[in-house]
């Protein structure tokens, strides 16, 4: 059976269609031939029995014009010519968002009002509650479809309004992520053999799947298939705390103990005082601090610090802000993270010093402590007499320092201390620089810096420009070897605004904390003056007092250098911060710690392990990258690796990892994380040198699985997009509370489908009573005035 078509209303039919005279008069010449009338009608009240007044004559005329312009428009067989579907004949695709988002209860979704119901609930009363869907099953056979990163059909039938029948249970709201694209380009798969007239997208916007859906909806519209999107939400969360990331990076000066950054955002809550809490897997606090909450919607970064044993294995801990009584997305709040702490690299150092002094013993001090730090010292005890010591085996610096690269680069990072040029020959000081500059290794020159070294590669790896002693001013000449001079006095060196904030120099997590604890301080006892600092490297400690060519003397500094680091101590008395205190404190050696782990932490491992995001959420694919160095730090593609993998129910997956064709030395692997928890990552390789050097063999790693949290940031409408979306797919956008209009712009779009229905307008029935109104308003104004 034949349903009847919709008829258009007046105002969709000049709005939808096209409007003609059936007498071939054209548009453009009616309203000329209105205006003749209107001049004819003003020569004929210019002959009148009684005078008028100007109102009551231009009302005549208004009124005398009005009425046989009408006429003349009736005469004229007036038409609309409107674009229509036939009823049943085509299909229109329904998509339905059912992602985490659209469980979120808005104070308002869409203009209807809410009270703290989920947008799932708006869209049933919108769509199904008020028959909707009921209309648009009159005009089209519809098939109807849910969606967050996957789209799935859904069982419809079209029934009558409030008809359980014509309902889609659409409370399901388990998505973890939303692809509008996905959706559209699913619907353009399922649907391509049908007569598809237009597809409906009911959504928040909230997109975050990395696909282009404007291009989606792009080739919907290419194949003459308009789309058409609905805005459900409000396009700003009025009251929401979200911890969007937490960073968690091991302390420069202790292994165990990891400092966290926390960044939150929030609105509606500004200057609030909120407890926020790190739990670890079995829910104990193991960290908890009051903030103040910043101005709303400008993100804000909080530090947090907690302990845990080196050698435990990966464990997972949930940082957490305390849910307000009146707010909108709790889910937001919780954060869960990883700290893998079972598997980091001991950094080796390499520390070659000039002659016995107090600082290389208390140095070596300092880091005996630290088992992620092994220095190797090598110690000019006198004329040709060294001394080694913290060697792993017989041969370490048996012929002294290393004279090949392979030897040299073995080490993370390496440390010169008060050391003559003269002690490397022209290769080794070339090699050094290739240490920093190409193997990415640190250097530190602690102390006096030898005049030999200018002109040299090392010359150009300090953060200082060498300068000789003769071209220095008199009261900067000799230092601290010539009895009382100002370069040999007790100082107190001064932090720069670049040392007050550096990690390297922190002695307490709070500002001014720090700052007390480095005012407590015992002086240092003179400083070595090499030159003026380089530009683009940093002073971290200044001296007080002392100047050279209008700057302070550098006592700390660094710089880049290639792929490494470099760093100059012009002074031989730090280990009065330790000898000077009270046994207690512990200043002296976390500052040397913090100062060694940043010397040798960029350092690339001959094997890393790398991941493509720094979590991952059940169904996503997780990428990995391993990178390979040969002995000489250079990368490696005769390797062969495999990647074993422990899920969190413990079952074990080995698989081999591909050589990336588009880069040297790398190699790559993905894996589906199907469940939530901990991931364990073994890569295995296997070097074509025969590589036997266990930290080259094998790289342990993790990840963790967590619950989703992406669909509640940004979670407010985004009506730009749906917006853009309905634009390039050739419909309109509506907002939730203006849906109703869907049947009417769906019925009358231009497509394959559609056919031109003429409707004639001259003897609509409003026409007729429009004119017998203006004849009787006409006749009885006249009768008034006494006109004939």
């Amino acid at each position: 059976m034949t349903m009847p078509a919709t008829e258009p209303s007046l105002f969709t039919a000049l709005s939808e269609g096209r409007l003609d005279f059936a007498y071939g008069l054209s548009l453009w010449l009616f309203p000329a031939a209105a205006l003749v009338l209107t001049g004819l009608v003003w020569l004929a009240y210019r002959r009148r029995t009684r005078p008028l007044s100007r109102g009551w004559l231009s009302y005549f005329i208004g009124i005398r014009s009005l009425l046989l312009a009408l006429l003349l428009f009736c005469l004229l067989r007036p038409s609309v010519t409107v674009p229509q579907l036939t009823p049943q004949e085509t299909y229109l695709g329904v998509l339905f968002d059912s992602s985490l988002s659209m469980s979120i209860a808005d104070e308002s979704a869409g203009g209807l009002q809410r009270s703290g119901r989920p947008r799932t609930d708006a869209v049933q009363e919108a769509f199904f509650d008020s028959g909707l869907m009921a209309r648009l099953g009159r005009d089209f056979q519809l098939r109807a479809f849910r969606f967050d990163s996957a789209t799935r059909r859904l069982s419809y039938r079209a029934a009558g309004a409030g008809d359980p029948a014509s309902t889609i249970e659409l409370s399901d709201t388990g998505g973890t992520a939303s692809s509008l694209a996905q959706a559209l380009d699913h619907v353009r798969r399922q649907l391509s053999g049908l007569p598809l007239s237009g597809v409906v997208l009911v959504t928040d916007g909230a997109d975050n799947s990395g696909l282009d859906p404007v291009a989606a909806a792009r080739r919907l519209a290419e194949l003459q298939v308009p789309v058409y999107s609905v805005g459900v939400g409000t396009e700003e969360i009025p009251r929401d705390i979200a911890v969007t990331d937490v960073d968690a990076a091991r302390a420069l000066h202790d292994p165990a103990r990891f400092t966290l950054q926390a960044r939150l955002q929030q609105r509606g809550y500004s200057g609030q005082r909120v407890e926020v809490s790190v739990k670890d897997a079995a829910g104990a606090a193991v960290a908890t601090e009051w903030i103040t909450l910043d101005e709303d919607g400008t993100p804000r970064s909080y530090d947090l610090e907690i302990d845990r044993q080196q050698a435990d294995p990966p464990a997972v801990y949930e940082l957490s802000v305390a849910v307000q009584p009146d707010e909108i997305i709790p889910e937001n709040n919780r954060y869960r993270f990883l700290i893998d702490g079972g598997d980091e690299p001991t950094f080796d150092i390499l520390y070659v010093e000039g002659h016995p002094r107090n600082e290389y013993k208390f140095i070596r001090r300092a880091v005996a402590g630290d088992g992620s730090l092994r220095v190797a010292s090598y110690l000019q005890t006198g004329p040709g007499k060294y001394y080694r010591q913290g060697i792993e085996s017989p041969g370490e610096l048996a012929a002294g320092f290393p004279r090949d690269r392979e030897s040299l680069y073995a080490y993370e990072a390496l440390i010169l201390g008060d050391i003559e040029a003269g002690f490397f020959s022209p290769q080794q000081l070339q090699m050094i620089e290739g240490f920093v500059a190409e193997r990415g290794g640190g250097l530190l020159l602690s102390g006096m810096v030898d005049e030999g070294f200018i002109g040299t590669p090392l010359a150009d790896i300090l953060p200082l420009t060498l300068v000789p002693e003769q071209l220095l001013p008199g009261h900067l000449r000799g230092g601290i070897r010539r009895g009382d001079h100002a370069t040999g006095a007790l100082f107190s060196p001064r932090l720069t605004g670049a040392g007050e904030f550096s990690p390297l120099l922190r002695l307490a997590a709070d500002d001014r904390a720090n700052l007390a604890r480095w005012r407590q301080l015992p002086p240092l006892q003179g400083v070595f003056v090499s030159g003026r600092v380089k530009p683009g490297a940093a002073v971290l400690l200044q001296h007080p007092s002392l100047q050279y060519r209008g700057q302070p003397l550098p006592v700390l500094s660094s710089q880049r250098y290639g792929s490494g680091r470099s760093m100059a101590l012009s002074t031989g008395s730090t280990w009065r911060w330790q000898m000077m205190m009270p046994s207690e404190d512990r200043s002296h050696e976390l500052l040397w710690r913090q100062l060694l782990h940043w010397l040798a932490s960029p350092a690339p491992q001959r094997l890393s392990v790398e991941f493509d995001r720094e979590f991952y959420h059940a169904g996503d694919t997780v990428n990995v990258t391993a990178r390979v160095l040969d002995r000489e730090y250079r990368p490696d593609n005769d390797a062969t690796l495999w990647l074993q993998t422990t899920d969190p129910l413990d079952r074990v997956r080995d698989a081999p990892m591909e050589w990336d064709l588009t880069e040297d030395g790398v190699y790559r692997s993905s894996l589906r994380a199907a469940q939530e928890g901990v991931y364990s990552l073994l890569v295995e390789v296997a070097s074509a040198a025969g590589e036997s050097a266990a930290e080259a063999r094998e790289r342990r790693a993790a990840f963790v699985v967590t619950p989703s949290l992406r669909e509640f940031s940004g979670a407010g409408l985004d009506r730009g997009l749906l917006g853009r979306i309905a634009e390039a797919g050739g419909g309109a956008y509506f907002d939730l509370a203006d849906a109703a209009a869907l049947p009417a712009a769906l019925a009358f779009t231009p497509g394959p489908y559609s056919r031109q229905v003429e409707y004639d307008l001259w003897d609509e029935p409003w026409l007729l009573v429009l004119l017998v109104t203006l004849l009787c308003v006409d006749w009885l104004s006249r009768r008034l005035k006494g006109l004939s």
